[in-house]
């Protein structure tokens, strides 16, 4: 890139950490806003063990604590990524963006799970460049700022329109040119990017996996996607929990989830390649129960259920799963 850009990736863990380490590959100025793993990123920058890219340290620009830290000399981004866990029933989501966005100028890039997630954005910072990214990316943190990335890294996105109205064309101006240089950031840093025209089709793709597998890692009695795929049971449950999100996203969206493979054979798609995986992968939702975090399940179950039913469609096997995943996190952050 000729003039570069400047990205702040806000949640820098497992995945803000392997795309903003490709960003500044790709020539991009990269700052980090770190939460429990800051002090180890400030001294040692980030281990990241890739199989596609191997060993590599990833030293950010500009390590910061904190939103205010990040903005204390004036600075303003062209992008911030958000790339923290989408908790709206617990907070605001915006409340944390508040101090950096200070103009129209920076786009806000949502590196997140789930549906429903850029409506706050776009109230609390009209104007400003909303792009929810779907990624398909197999990342850990291993401990603080030592991160394992898998085989697969790839994200698609695009401009979130819904709420727009049709003569805000500055919006769309700005965003169409948004969309374009963060496509160039990422290519040029290798990672397989892809801008989406019809982005919630993506999203309820990105669903399929996320409101099945890692609402059943949990409520299971804590099973990595392996142990899940090799017993006959949950399997059938999860293939069930994906065909009801894909006849919820198709009534929502208005059409396939996919062009190239048909809604009735994508449950058999994905459990046989997660079964073909040579590396266990634990479910992030898995993850955060294990780690007594709260988990995203307002915008993995309860939001896609409400749209479904909106939409005229049943989904009993995903309001069983969120109201037993419900029960699972309150005994587990001894809210019971």
């Amino acid at each position: 890139m000729s003039n570069k850009l400047s990205f702040l990736v806000f949640g820098a863990g497992a995945v803000g950490s392997v795309f903003g380490w490709r960003i500044q590959v790709g020539g991009g100025n990269v700052s980090v806003v770190c939460r429990s793993n800051y002090e180890a990123v400030k001294k040692n920058g980030f281990t990241i063990n890739s199989d596609q890219h191997g060993k590599n340290i990833f030293t950010p620009n500009n390590v910061y604590s904190s939103a205010k830290e990040a903005v204390a000399n004036g600075e303003e981004y062209d992008y911030v990524l958000v790339c923290t866990k989408a908790l709206p029933n617990i907070e605001d989501p915006t409340i944390v963006l508040k101090p950096i966005i200070k103009s129209n100028k920076t786009a806000i890039v949502l590196i997140q799970n789930g549906i429903g997630i850029e409506e706050p954005y776009i109230k609390a910072f009209p104007g400003n460049p909303v792009i929810p990214a779907t990624t398909f990316i197999s990342s850990k943190q291993l401990e603080n700022g030592v991160i394992e990335l898998g085989e697969i890294s790839k994200m698609s996105f695009g401009l979130y329109t819904d709420s727009i109205l049709e003569n805000d064309k500055g919006y769309k101006k700005r965003g169409e040119l948004a969309l374009k240089d963060f496509d160039k950031a990422l290519v040029s840093g290798n990672v397989r990017s892809t801008i989406e025209e019809r982005l919630q089709r993506s999203r309820w793709f990105k669903l399929i996996w996320n409101a099945s597998f890692n609402t059943v890692s949990v409520v299971s009695g804590q099973h990595n996607s392996g142990d899940l795929i090799n017993n006959p049971r949950t399997k059938e449950l999860i293939k069930r929990a994906m065909a009801e999100v894909i006849k919820a996203g198709e009534a929502v969206t208005g059409g396939p989830l996919h062009d190239k493979i048909p809604g009735i054979k994508i449950p058999d798609r994905f459990t046989s390649s997660a079964d073909l995986r040579n590396s266990t992968v634990i479910p992030s939702m898995l993850q955060d129960y294990m780690n007594k975090k709260p988990m995203e399940h307002d915008v993995i179950l309860r939001i896609p259920i409400e749209k479904a039913k909106a939409a005229g469609i049943d989904v009993p096997v995903l309001e069983t799963l969120y109201a037993l995943l419900i029960m699972n996190e309150k005994k587990n952050l001894g809210k019971l």
